[in-house]
């Protein structure tokens, strides 16, 4: 009884301590799984370059307006041709014009009510101009004021200065600033004593367009056509494993 009694005590003993083994180390893997997982390194990297456009679109809309059918197309034409004759010695002779657009306007009646009274023939035009010779386009809207001594009706839109190549720029942006994160990512680590290991995460930002040292940044990317020169901004966000 006495053998069988101590016998009972001795497995109690042993089952108390393996169970406290198992859980100290099922707290110990528990523990574990945080101190893995806060094991990354968070760093944004970015580049910067300096672009020229590499084409140019401009648009110039005329128009003639008078109060029979063929006397605003008279005027349109004389419109069209102080333009072509603008632009050909500045070397656009190939401008583009668009279809003729007509508006018919009526006159009101005694009381605002419409009528169906004919009161002016509105016609209008664009010329549209797309060339490589950015800075020629660029001069050519600066002196398009000269048209309206010509008693010509012409409004003139602002050009827009593109850069044909992004796809290529992006490419080589992405990586240049996923090496200078990496360069941050390896200054960070080897200032706390370890060092970075493989990459977990990496997510590229859309690139910023703007103008020459703006600051300005959007999450569905900024691009500006408002100038020849611009700065183009690539940010990239990376996450490493980190190895002691």
């Amino acid at each position: 009884m006495v053998r069988a009694t101590a016998i009972a005590s001795l497995a109690l003993v042993i089952s108390l301590v393996t169970s406290a083994v198992l859980l100290s180390q099922a707290y110990l893997a528990r523990g574990e799984q945080p101190y893995r997982h806060a094991r990354t390194l968070d760093v944004t990297g970015s580049a910067k370059a300096r672009i020229r456009s590499d084409l140019a679109l401009w648009t110039i809309r005329v128009r003639g307006e008078a109060p029979t059918l063929e006397d605003a197309y008279a005027r349109l034409d004389a419109a069209v041709e102080a333009v072509r004759g603008f632009l050909a010695p500045r070397g656009f002779p190939d401008a583009a014009a668009g279809p003729i657009n007509t508006e018919t306007h009526y006159r009101p009646g005694p009381k605002g009510q419409p009528t169906r009274e004919v009161a002016a023939y509105a016609l209008t035009r664009e010329f549209r101009v797309a060339s490589p010779d950015v800075a020629g386009v660029g001069k050519a809207a600066g002196e398009v004021t000269q048209l309206l001594r010509t008693g010509a009706h012409v409004v003139s839109i602002a050009p827009e200065f593109v850069y044909t190549k992004l796809a290529d720029l992006k490419i080589r942006m992405v990586r240049e600033a996923t090496e200078n994160g990496r360069e941050r990512a390896e200054t960070i680590a080897e200032g706390s004593g370890c060092r970075i290991g493989a990459v977990k995460e990496a997510r590229a930002g859309v690139l910023q367009i703007t103008p020459p040292w703006s600051t300005e940044a959007s999450s569905e990317g900024i691009h500006d056509t408002s100038t020849v020169e611009k700065d183009v901004t690539a940010v990239v966000r990376l996450t490493f494993m980190i190895e002691r």
